[in-house]
């Protein structure tokens, strides 16, 4: 009974202690959520916008840069081109609206189709003021580079072809916009529309049938001018990536007697990040050669660069817990709950992000720019759960080694822990660098944005090239591996801490 009293009083402080590691390891984990939970690649949906059928007119908005004044010193035209086939509905298209024919008597009808550079001469410029424009004014009216309008009266026996061309001479904001058009024929019909001067048509009751194709094309190609610079960058990224890759399979070529599992799991994620960089590197190629919609359908190259995006991401969480948990270098292996937990998280992740980036472009390609919420959210709680597993993993697995007086491997881990701080640290500025940009806090040019994209990328790049270096094939990795390993039934474990918590 004498001894009941220390051993308690004992176990109760190491439940304490380890409380309060786990509390920690626990707010550090939160920081590697925000690694994984809010860094997303937007994708612009098309340069090359298609409208068919019934409308009350359209309007699309791209960045460009000028004509002749291509990112890295690239020439040639950039391009806004519209060619529109438009007709006035007949009374049975729309058989209890309002149309050009029943409304002939009382109004006069027209079309306008501008392109203009979004700069402070023509801030005035929209749907509702572009039909009063008199587009052959010296003030108002056409201007070279800057604005190309055209106005175009129609009746109920109108079929009209419009291909205009505008090539801008500013960098910025190119807009275009097609719009209908009304007056009154006289003051006595008491409507309250002018019958002086045009004004938009208001009704939700389409007038017109379009069939038009809008174009938007940089010097380089039909790629978004704020996505070309990723569209090089990512050329440069695969090769580097295959760089390592062919470093990496040449050491475990030469040393395949002595390679360890983790070296091959390794290997595994570089060649999915490689097999990333790849994919949308053509991807980018194919949409600035095409101008092709991402959505929808899917063209094949989205859809397969965005499956090993996923891949590559779950594979990269699965790897960093395994490597946190001491596979293979600390253990000789992991428990069944521990590969089940393991296994389970990975494919959650990959059905949650594969949800949220297929709901998210169909999301864009109906206007809206936010994510579903619902699979973001799963999305978090997700990444929550390896961050919080792989911090507190690691914190477990340098116990074990140092209380083992294991200080080699315990040197291995210390430099993964400085690089996962290194990693979370740079993340968080790079993402609060990118939310000040957006909220105007900080200026930066829009051509510049991508690099901020990118810097994430290389960011993931240069932790792989820094793990892979420690965890590298050596002549006697397998020796070294087995080498005083810590015995499973000796080791603290996220899972033991939770039960002698509970004790």
């Amino acid at each position: 009974m004498g001894m009941t009293t220390p051993m308690t009083a004992a176990a109760r402080e190491r439940s304490s202690r380890s409380a309060g590691r786990y509390q920690r390891w626990t707010l550090r984990a939160l920081l590697l959520l925000g690694l994984f939970a809010f860094r997303k690649e937007s994708l612009v949906l098309s340069s090359i916008h298609e409208v068919h059928g019934k409308t009350t007119g359209c309007r699309y908005t791209e960045r460009m840069f000028a004509d002749g004044h291509g990112p890295f010193r690239i020439g040639g035209r950039s391009v806004v081109a519209v060619n529109a086939t438009i007709r006035t509905l007949h009374d049975s298209e729309v058989s209890d609206a309002i149309t050009v024919h029943r409304l002939r008597d009382y109004f006069d009808f027209a079309v306008v189709v501008v392109s203009y550079s979004d700069v402070d001469r023509f801030k005035d410029i929209d749907e509702h003021s572009i039909c009063a424009r008199n587009f052959s004014d010296l003030e108002e009216g056409n201007r070279d580079g800057m604005l190309y309008g055209e106005f175009h009266a129609i009746d109920e026996d109108t079929v009209l072809d419009v291909a205009t061309v505008f090539y801008p001479v500013n960098s910025g904001l190119q807009v275009v916009l097609m719009v209908p058009c009304w007056k009154q024929k006289s003051e006595s019909f008491g409507y309250p529309v002018s019958t002086t001067e045009y004004m938009n048509y208001p009704m939700i009751d389409p007038l017109l049938s379009m069939d038009a194709t809008i174009s938007f094309r940089n010097p380089y190609g039909y790629l978004p001018a704020l996505l070309y610079g990723l569209f090089p960058f990512n050329g440069v990224l695969s090769l580097l990536y295959g760089f390592v890759d062919i470093c990496f399979i040449l050491l475990i070529n030469r040393y395949r007697q002595s390679a360890i599992a983790m070296q091959y799991f390794l290997l595994v994620v570089l060649l999915l990040a490689t097999g990333e960089s790849v994919s949308w590197f053509f991807t980018y190629k194919m949409l600035n050669s095409t101008g092709e919609t991402v959505c929808c359908p899917y063209p094949g190259m989205v859809i397969f660069s965005t499956l090993v995006k996923i891949m590559a991401g779950m594979v990269a969480r699965v790897t960093t817990t395994l490597i946190c948990l001491g596979y293979g270098v600390v253990r000789p292996c992991i428990s069944w709950p521990e590969i089940f937990v393991v296994t389970g998280l990975g494919v959650c992740y990959f059905i949650a992000v594969g949800a949220l980036e297929i709901s998210h472009i169909l999301s864009q390609s109906d206007g809206d720019v936010k994510p579903p919420a619902v699979w973001e959210f799963l999305v978090i709680v997700t990444n929550a759960c390896f961050g919080g597993w792989i911090f507190t993993s690691l914190a477990l697995t340098k116990k074990n080694l140092a209380a083992f007086g294991q200080s080699a491997k315990l040197n291995m881990y210390t430099r993964l822990n400085r690089i996962l701080y290194g990693y979370v640290l740079i993340s968080f500025f790079l993402m609060a660098f990118e939310g000040a940009v957006y909220s105007g806090a900080i200026l930066m040019d829009w051509k510049w944005i991508w690099i901020i994209w990118a810097a994430h990328r290389l960011l993931v790049f240069s932790v792989l090239v820094v793990v892979t270096i420690i965890w590298r094939p050596r002549p006697n990795s397998l020796l070294y591996s087995q080498m005083d390993q810590v015995p499973n039934q000796e080791l603290d474990t996220p899972g033991s801490t939770t039960s002698d918590l509970a004790r």
